[in-house]
């Protein structure tokens, strides 16, 4: 059965009618008709939920009358419920757009505020000419902070390429991803470096192990999850401590361990840790709490190429950092050496 189903209020919820269907049914007031020649059966029902206008040439609804209304009766007797989803799906996609939206809005409003605090926009919007030999004399002379700002950018932009992606990867129900093997070493560098200046900043030692072994993922998927793994320890890693990354591979996996000293996960937390909208309470109470998004996204996209996480938070490594507990907290990432298809369906 092919319809159209119209709500109360007027408005169109679903048409799944061809156009020469509907052109049969622009002429029906009766319930139940049937029209080609008998071969197909049409009708048009009206009721306090709304109107439908059904088509259908199957065999059983073109012999039974009955059947037929009874089965469009009960198509718009579910209009409330279809409604309520289609609302449910619409807050939810527009949450998704909002959430992106305001993201890249504020990635950006950064970018331009790092260029500013360098090179004035009054000074910039003042000349008629002469901007570039301008700018040239300011980084010049401002050669360090030229520096910080232009790794800043290149962090925000990055930020921006991991929203860009979640957006195709995740909300997409078949994600376009393009899985081979990969140095994982080379793969991890390319986003840690990103985030030098925070671990510097915070007196953060950083360690990699060197290696040269390889694993089976998708690039640009993976990248985003390491972007917010990495960016978690920068956020939550204590001043003056260390942040180790040792890579090892396992009989059919590729393991990272991503070795941190930082904010303490409470135990009846852990199994939270990765849920969306989740932020440990000690996290929440030092005011470093993002969104808790950020490691329900890097679970969901690990899981999307075959691969696992979890933490291990190091129990009787625990401690006070000015008032704030922390301990060793360790997120292993698990991820396949072997050429297999990836789980793309959501």
């Amino acid at each position: 059965m092919r319809f159209s189903i119209i709500s109360a209020d007027g408005k169109n919820i679903s048409n799944t009618l061809s156009a020469k269907e509907s052109a049969v049914l622009a002429n029906i007031t009766s319930e139940s008709i049937l029209v080609s020649n008998n071969k197909a059966r049409a009708g048009n029902i009206k009721s306090s939920e709304g109107q439908i206008l059904a088509y259908s040439d199957d065999t059983d609804f073109v012999k039974s009358s009955q059947k037929f209304k009874s089965t469009a009766r009960f198509l718009l007797k579910s209009l409330k419920y279809i409604n309520e989803i289609i609302d449910e799906n619409i807050e939810s996609n527009n949450k998704t757009t909002n959430r992106l939206i305001h993201n890249l809005t504020s990635l950006n409003a950064h970018n331009i505020q790092e260029i500013y605090l360098l090179i004035p926009q009054d000074e910039i919007s003042g000349k008629i000419k002469g901007h570039l030999e301008y700018t040239k004399k300011i980084v010049e002379n401002n050669s360090l902070d030229a520096a910080k700002a232009l790794l800043k950018i290149a962090k925000n932009n990055a930020a921006m390429k991991t929203e860009f992606s979640v957006f195709k990867k995740l909300f997409n129900t078949t994600p376009d991803l393009r899985p081979s093997m990969h140095i994982v070493h080379k793969v991890v560098m390319n986003i840690l470096y990103l985030f030098f200046s925070d671990f510097t900043d915070k007196s953060v030692e950083v360690v990699v192990q060197r290696s040269e072994a390889k694993a089976y993922f998708d690039y640009e998927s993976i990248h985003v999850a390491l972007y917010h793994l990495i960016n978690n320890a920068a956020k939550y890693t204590i001043p003056d401590s260390f942040f180790n990354i040792e890579i090892k591979e396992e009989t059919s996996v590729l393991s990272i361990t991503f070795r941190m000293c930082s904010t303490k996960i409470l135990k009846e937390e852990r199994e939270r840790i990765f849920d969306e909208g989740y932020s440990g309470s000690i996290a929440t109470s030092t005011g470093k709490a993002g969104n808790g998004i950020g490691m329900n996204i890097a679970k969901r996209i690990i899981e999307l190429n075959n691969g696992t996480i979890f933490v291990n938070p190091i129990d009787g490594s625990e401690g006070k950092n000015f008032g704030f507990e922390y301990q060793t907290n360790e997120f292993v990432m698990n991820l396949p050496i072997n050429k297999k298809p990836l789980n793309n369906t959501l």
